[in-house]
């Protein structure tokens, strides 16, 4: 392995300055931060640049040695109760603050634990180690190549429309619905806390202990801006789901308009939230009702929870079925009118007027059922948007530039995401909840949506799942192997694996792989379980 650029972890032959992403190698860590190129974990990974920090610590780029790739490693060092020299390693807790130390580094080591467990995240980064060392706490997680939400959004003309939107948050809803589930809390989403990865997936990025994201503890408080709601900024008020539905949703409303709501407290008096006028008119009328109901100042008027915040994005307004049934309660009144003797002696233009009166009658009272279950009050809107909604959703139906969703299931999702072209009648994105299939290889898609016949405008997006294959893969045979080639035969597989214990072998050259601690080669393990392997330390009585 050549030399390592010790702010990007690629190899870059020595350049003093880095060809890929500018780092000079000269540049000295300034304290309290790890110094540049120490290892942690009995040498296990690399430190490299700081990437970020605040109160609860800080993040650099590290690399581990074990797999040969770049990963993130998060330091626990809470600003004003920690201290490190320059170029030390030890870390130093301000006397009289050890017990409130030994408390919050408890809680930092379960928020993270718990997030450990919650493996299948996809838009959550994987923690693969957790550990102590220095006198504090340190996680390694996943690294990836990402770019900024912000950026991703400027990429795309300051906004995107609600059909992208859509299959990208709906992963995070899931995800954030999780940690909640699990008793953990994000309390910053926002913009500047999520990545779009290469595969053109969010990422939650900024996790931290409540602490941080809170008034009234012993910490400066870092809250979103336009994300964090009002109860954050209240000394010991309650932080809950709520609140991170609140910061979801002032994210959703910054993708979809260009910009952040105002600040929490300064819409507090009112909490009107002013939609564009152009914006409003393009969105479906539940998406508006949800984003009112998600930036609700108050916490108890707020929506509740993610699987509530994901009903109400993924059902259809009531509006349009109401209007349908209406007209066809008239067409059929008509109909009856028209060929029905008329014994009574009243005239034909009569029954028209009742009839028109009748679905007019029928419309106003949808009207007001519809808006008594959807409180618009919080929303400044101007002019009769919802009526041009409606009116714009009635022709794009009768817009002859329709297609028919094509079925893909069964098909092979890379080979059709090849044939993709900037022409094509539809758009293919893979969801992230792909699944394990006994019937279906992997990489075949296993379900999709809009589901296949159904009508759709040109252009229209298709979300598919993806089969990950069987669930439980066989262990191939690796002894004899170098440590890395085992470890990418595994991780190829579907495995985590890791070098683990040394056994003295008089038939295996020493560094190489004997086999596995736990398993044999041949056996069955499920995906994404971590493996461990025995490596060989050569000779017990060498000659």
């Amino acid at each position: 392995m050549g030399q390592l650029c010790l702010g990007c972890m690629k190899e870059n032959l020595g350049e003093k300055v880095c060809p890929f992403c500018g780092f000079d190698s000269s540049t000295v860590q300034p304290a309290p931060f790890l110094p540049l190129g120490i290892k942690l974990q009995q040498d296990k990974y690399l430190v490299g640049r700081k990437i970020e920090n605040n109160a609860e610590g800080a993040r650099y780029i590290g690399y581990s040695e074990a797999v040969h790739s770049p990963v993130i490693i998060r330091e626990f060092m809470p600003a004003g109760i920690c201290g490190r020299a320059r170029g030390k390693t030890n870390v130093v807790i301000r006397s009289g603050f050890e017990s409130r130390y030994n408390e919050i580094n408890e809680k930092f080591l379960s928020y993270y634990r718990t997030i450990a467990r919650l493996r299948d995240l996809t838009a959550v980064a994987s923690i693969f180690d957790i550990f102590t060392e220095n006198g504090v706490s340190y996680t390694v997680e996943e690294y990836y190549d990402s770019i900024p939400f912000t950026e991703f959004i400027e990429r795309r003309g300051g906004s995107i429309d609600w059909n992208t939107a859509r299959p990208l948050f709906m992963p995070l809803i899931a995800a954030l619905s999780s940690l909640h589930s699990a008793g953990i809390g994000h309390y910053a989403v926002s913009p500047e806390n999520i990545v779009v990865t290469t595969s053109g997936k969010l990422r939650l990025t900024g996790f931290a202990i409540d602490d941080i994201r809170r008034s009234g503890t012993n910490f400066e408080p870092e809250l979103m801006d336009g994300c964090a709601a009002m109860e954050q900024y209240m000394d010991s008020a309650d932080i809950s789901e709520a609140t991170d539905i609140y910061g979801f949703t002032a994210t959703l409303f910054y993708a979809l308009t260009g910009r952040l709501p105002e600040n929490s407290c300064d819409r507090k008096p009112d909490g009107k939230l002013p939609i564009p006028t152009a914006v409003f008119k393009r969105l479906p009328s539940h998406v508006v009702t949800a984003l009112a109901g998600g930036l609700q100042v108050s916490p108890k008027k707020r929506i509740q929870s993610f699987e509530e915040m994901r009903t109400q994005l993924t059902s259809a307004p009531t509006v349009k079925a109401v209007r349908t049934e209406a007209t066809r309660s008239a067409i059929q009144s008509e109909a009856a009118n028209r060929y029905t003797p008329k014994k009574t002696g009243v005239p034909g233009y009569a029954w028209a007027a009742m009839s028109v009166l009748s679905c007019i009658l029928i419309l106003l009272v949808a009207g007001i059922v519809w808006i008594s279950q959807h409180p618009m009050d919080s929303l400044n809107i101007f002019g009769n948007h919802a009526a041009e909604e409606s009116e714009e959703s009635e022709q794009s139906i009768l817009d002859p530039d329709m297609i028919q969703v094509p079925d893909l299931v069964g098909k092979d999702y890379d080979e059709l995401v090849a044939k993709q072209t900037s022409d094509s009648n539809y758009i293919i994105i893979k969801a992230n909840e792909d699944t394990f299939s006994n019937k279906d290889r992997e990489g075949i898609i296993s379900s999709q949506s809009p589901e296949p016949g159904m009508k759709a405008e040109k252009g229209v997006i298709i979300v598919v799942t993806v089969s990950k294959g069987l669930p439980n893969r066989e262990l191939p045979v690796i002894a004899g192997q170098s440590v890395e080639s085992a470890v990418k035969a595994l991780n190829e597989q579907g495995f985590i694996a890791s070098p683990g214990s040394y056994t003295a072998s008089d038939s295996v050259e020493s560094g190489k792989v004997i086999g596995y601690e736990n398993y044999n080669a041949g056996d069955l393990a499920p995906y994404g379980a971590k493996i461990s392997l025995n490596i060989s330390a050569g000779a017990e009585n060498p000659d």
